[in-house]
């Protein structure tokens, strides 16, 4: 086959699967669990232009198969899903009810997957002990079992398959099935142990790939291999076809919805190889080539190696049999097991006559330090990780993906607007008392005096108070009826680009109520929590566009600090999480300390977050000393804050406790606003304390950008670029994803 001809073949499939979405999409109504998919399939046909039209494929469907390498089945298969999109998308009929699994399994024959097996075949030539994972029909199993000499492990989820490769393979010597499942523990399931892992195509499946990683990783001793097949990126052939089998069952989260791979259901290769790393590989080869025809698919062969490290799921037991065989000098192992270790029965048996050194890859306290010293006589010394940097670009990129599908200029435009007619609601309410001097107008609200002057700043700044607080604007622009017009404008516009109505119903309800809130006859904690209720305070923190991309961007960062270790992560001022549910899942594994000054939202966390081991929960409060509160400097590697230090009575006092916590080369994630928004001042600004930094000169809610790189600097902190980027659409909305490093000392 000429390498042309398939890039060629592959975009004729493409196309015919483009204009199949665009006409099944309009008319059809998608079942929950495929809400994902219509979702990718509107990211895209937001990226190309597609007639909307029914076209039944000709022959070139088939002939783009065949050169592809794909058995006619596969043609045949697509092209029945192509014509029953509607009915597959509304859930009306399910790929299993229209095709056996020897039909299903054509997806994985083809010459993109053949030249990745004869290439896994390679690396894992000689290998005596194999675990294969996600086995299927085996395609993947007849060209590598060959090449392997010992024991090969096939497994898979399904006894069907299990049952199927043990008649194939009966006479193969060493060849063995069990079923496994790859999201739940491998120990549990009687699999303790491999020299080498081979997936393919099926680590996708996983609900949670850092969690599996990790159990893959808990199998390899340091060196041993993990050698998978996977797609970089989706394409329209599969959104069409096999992606309606990546939907879980209704009342089950998705694969990748716990992730990193949030919309999609791949990872592109610099994810992979930021999973791997932080679940303890190091990623050593990828093919094919950049430059080979056959990369133009996107599947891919990763071949991965266990680091130095020994696993945290490893038992004391298995540690020092492993040290012991092994004859080791030097260790890494986790903090978590060097807390074990000393205690452990078998502590007193292990002969580790060669055992200099142990490095801790987490954080000991002094006593836990000498009695590891104590119990083997060795060296014990922080594990001295590269030191993490971050990608800001790639972060910023990260968050660009993921909100693809929303019109930017759009939904700039639509807080804009929001912020116009809050400034109006102002007005409104002030009628009775503008144009007399300010005392006057400001003793209408002796418990909000504070705002009331901020109030008039802003509407004097923004053109529509004269100096002597004479309204500008006609008053037929801010009258009752003409306010309650452009509210509902205000919501329209915030439904079309956001999609979801509590934070435009939270500021209309506020607007309706100001008289009350001014005169004190209506407390704004209870609009922002009904009936005690936190799910409009949620909705409030998650569905803005400036959130969406500010907890995508963070989460990137963090995934990037926490690669190839383990980090202690302080989350300060946590609240509803709604940062924390998007960082947890980036994390393959860490120790991550959710706190807040608020015994309220702590305890809900404890409810949604308490099953999670890597997550622990505290008290902490951003306006007292760290001592005061049981906290000891120098203890976290990350210290995350999402929109909580705008809260604090003196920011600069709070970034300094902060910045005491972290580690030297320790990173501190922070979002925050940096103009005044005009909507909070009519509504969440009720409830924020005055402040004693830089805000109280100018009475403003919030720090500017120029102020913010000014706490940062006082604090001794390295400020990395921030986000979003000069000239993004969102960085008119002044919310800023700042990243900053305390310094490490000169080694």
């Amino acid at each position: 086959m000429n390498g042309e001809d398939i890039p060629k073949a592959l975009r004729v499939i493409e196309e015919i699967s483009l204009r199949a979405m665009a006409a099944a999409l309009p008319s059809c109504v998608p079942a929950p669990r495929h809400e994902w998919l219509a979702e990718r399939w509107r990211a895209a046909l937001s990226a190309e232009d597609v007639t909307p039209e029914a076209v039944e494929p000709g022959p070139e469907f088939e002939k783009a198969y065949a050169a592809l390498g794909f058995p006619p089945a596969m043609a045949a298969l697509h092209r029945v899903t192509l014509g029953r999109l509607r009915d597959l998308l509304a859930d009306r009929v399910t790929l299993p009810d229209l095709f056996g699994a020897a039909e299903l399994a054509a997806y994985q024959d083809n010459v993109f997957t053949r030249f990745l097996n004869a290439a896994a075949a390679h690396v894992l030539g000689g290998t005596r002990d194999v675990l294969e994972i996600g086995g299927g029909e085996g395609l993947a199993t007849a060209t590598i079992l060959p090449a392997v000499t010992g024991k090969y492990l096939f497994t898979d989820v399904s006894r069907v398959f299990t049952v199927a490769a043990a008649e194939r393979y009966r006479d193969r010597e060493g060849f063995v099935t069990a079923v496994l499942d790859m999201d739940q523990d491998f120990g549990e399931q009687g699999i303790t142990a491999a020299a080498a892992v081979f997936a393919g195509n099926a680590v996708h499946n996983a609900a949670h790939l850092g969690r599996t990683l990790r159990r893959i990783r808990g199998l390899l001793e340091p060196g041993g291999k993990l050698v998978f097949t996977e797609s970089s990126h989706e394409n329209h052939a599969l959104l069409t076809s096999m992606a309606f089998l990546l939907s879980a069952p209704d009342g089950k989260a998705r694969p990748g919805t716990a992730d990193r791979r949030a919309g999609s259901p791949f990872l592109d290769e610099p994810g992979w190889r930021a999973e791997l790393a932080a679940a303890g590989f190091t990623l050593r080869s990828v093919l094919p080539e950049p430059d080979s025809p056959l990369a133009v698919a996107g599947q891919r062969l990763f071949v991965a190696v266990a680091t130095d490290e020994i696993p945290a799921e490893w038992s004391p037991a298995k540690v020092l049999a492993h040290l012991e065989r092994t004859g080791a000098e030097h260790a890494v192992l986790p903090a978590s097991t060097l807390r074990r270790l000393p205690e452990h029965p078998a502590a007193l048996l292990a002969d580790l006559p060669r055992l200099r050194r142990i490095e801790s890859s987490g954080w000991l306290t002094d006593a836990e330090t000498e009695a590891v010293r104590d119990a083997f006589g060795v060296e014990v010394v922080r594990h001295t990780a590269v030191e993490a940097r971050v990608d800001v670009a790639a972060a910023g990129a990260a968050a660009d993906r993921a909100l693809a599908h929303i019109d930017l200029p759009a939904a700039v435009e639509a807080v804009e607007g929001l912020g116009r007619t809050a400034l109006l609601s102002m007005v409104n309410v002030l009628r009775p008392v503008l144009g007399r001097a300010e005392d006057d107008i400001l003793a209408i609200t002796p418990g909000h005096r504070r705002l009331l002057e901020r109030w008039l700043d802003v509407l004097k700044a923004e053109g529509l108070l004269t100096a002597d607080h004479r309204p500008v604007p006609d008053p037929a622009e801010y009258s009752d009826e003409a306010l309650e017009k452009a509210w509902q404008r205000a919501r329209r516009a915030w439904l079309d680009t956001v999609g979801s109505a509590g934070t435009i119903d939270y500021a209309i309800a506020n607007a309706r109520k100001l008289p009350e809130l001014l005169a004190g006859r209506e407390q704004a904690v209870n609009l922002l929590f009904p009936q005690g209720r936190t799910d409009l305070a949620a909705a409030l923190y998650r569905e803005n566009v400036t959130g969406r991309y500010q907890h995508h961007a963070v989460s990137a960062l963090a995934a990037g600090i926490a690669a190839g270790r383990r980090v202690r992560i302080l989350e300060v001022g946590a609240g509803t999480g709604a940062t924390t549910d998007h960082v947890l899942p980036a994390l393959a594994d860490a120790e991550y300390l959710y706190t807040d000054v608020s015994a309220y939202f702590l305890d809900q966390a404890k409810e949604r977050l308490g099953g999670d081991p890597r997550v622990h929960f505290g008290r902490f409060d951003i306006d007292l000393p760290i001592a005061d509160q049981g906290f000891s400097p120098e203890s976290f590697d990350l210290v995350i804050g999402g929109g909580v230090l705008n809260a604090a009575q003196d920011t600069d006092a709070s970034v300094a406790r902060l910045t005491e916590l972290l580690v030297p080369g320790g990173w501190l994630l922070l979002t925050e606003p940096t103009v005044e928004e005009f909507w909070i001042l009519t509504s969440q600004a009720f409830l924020m304390a005055d402040a004693a930094d830089d805000r109280a000169g100018n009475r403003a809610s919030f720090l500017t950008l120029p102020q913010w790189n000014a706490v940062l600097d006082r604090a001794g902190l390295l400020r990395a670029d921030g986000l979003p980027a000069a000239g993004h659409p969102l960085e008119p909305l002044g919310h800023r994803v700042f990243a900053a490093r305390k310094p490490a000392p000169p080694r």
